[in-house]
């Protein structure tokens, strides 16, 4: 049974590569935003985490002077300019992301909160935060939102954002986000659908994700703020939308997502996981919103990767500018 769902999974993986390459998606040359699997390590085991579906096939991570040397080729390879951590836990590896970071001019970490977060990270932080505690714990594990609370507290106001993916567990605590929002000291929320495979669980159907962007919809009429997409963007995460975020998904001829031993990962950083005729990832819908000439979700792609100035002296990118002016 085991060698059967690798072989399944073998040839998902190929149909894809495939199906980007005839769109002309495969395109090694320009690719601005670069999305790093730092690691395959993590203290949590989510019950909707994409990431370990199977294990078995998890890559062992390199050391850091290798991993330096490869990301070096690669940023220069693809011209990659905006780099996204992720894992994994990103923040187990903390000096080397710290080295990697003075690479590039953006950056942008996702993490679970289960370790002590630095205040002088400059980047954009994404928290993985799934709705109240009860049900943040159900799914991440007993006590992960009182820690993770725990690691926010003293962060600066509005230097992180909540990240919260709605999944068949999670979706009826929608009208608790502005409460979440208020009780924290988060920029905001940015809301993302479960992205699995058939049969996930998880997953929402089309009815009931369409009621979800509803309720977001309220949420974002009557608590301005609390979510971070604009309507428009909003709008895109209805089923129905799912062609048109396809068409201009970030993937095509933007970014580029790696494992950790810099293996490409197609069609996404989801792999054989994604599901583009239901796309619910945060980024690529407001990258759809932004190609469709949405102000509001441009401004907030400079939020979640802020820019940091080249100096000179240190032949890095090490401080953050506070005008998120130039383009990703």
């Amino acid at each position: 049974m085991v060698e059967f769902i690798i072989a399944v999974k073998s040839i998902r993986n190929i149909r894809n590569k495939f199906v980007f390459q005839k769109a002309g998606i495969m395109n090694h040359k320009n690719r601005p935003i670069g999305i790093f699997d730092l690691t395959s390590q993590c203290l949590l085991r989510c019950r909707h985490c994409y990431y370990y579906t199977d294990v078995s096939q998890l890559p062992s991570d390199l050391n850091d002077n290798i991993f330096l040397k490869r990301l070096k080729q690669k940023k220069e390879e693809y011209g990659i300019r905006s780099a996204f951590w992720v894992g994994g836990e990103p923040l187990l590896r903390l000096n080397l992301l710290r080295r990697a970071m003075t690479l590039f001019p953006r950056n942008a970490i996702a993490t679970s909160g289960a370790l002590p977060i630095p205040s002088d990270l400059d980047a954009g932080l994404l928290l993985s935060i799934d709705g109240p505690k009860d049900v943040h714990d159900s799914l991440r594990g007993e006590g992960c939102f009182d820690i993770a609370m725990q690691h926010i507290k003293n962060l600066p106001r509005g230097s992180f954002a909540l990240a919260t993916t709605l999944t068949s567990f999670s979706v009826e605590y929608i009208e608790k986000l502005p409460e979440l929002v208020n009780s924290t000291r988060a920029l905001g929320i940015l809301i993302g659908f479960h992205v699995g495979r058939l049969g996930d669980p998880s997953l929402l159907d089309d009815d009931r994700r369409h009621k979800a962007v509803d309720q977001l919809l309220l949420i974002h009429q009557n608590h301005p703020g609390v979510l971070l997409h604009s309507r428009k963007a909003l709008e895109l995460f209805r089923p129905c939308n799912s062609h048109k975020v396809s068409k201009k998904c970030i993937y095509r001829d933007r970014a580029v997502a790696f494992d950790v031993r810099f293996e490409e990962k197609t069609p996404c950083t989801f792999a054989t996981n994604a599901a583009c005729d239901a796309c619910g990832c945060p980024v690529v819908i407001a990258h759809a919103a932004w190609r469709d000439h949405d102000p509001e979700s441009e401004a907030l792609l400079h939020v979640l990767f802020p820019k940091r100035e080249f100096s000179i002296a240190t032949g890095q990118f090490n401080e953050v500018s506070q005008t998120p002016s130039a383009s990703l």
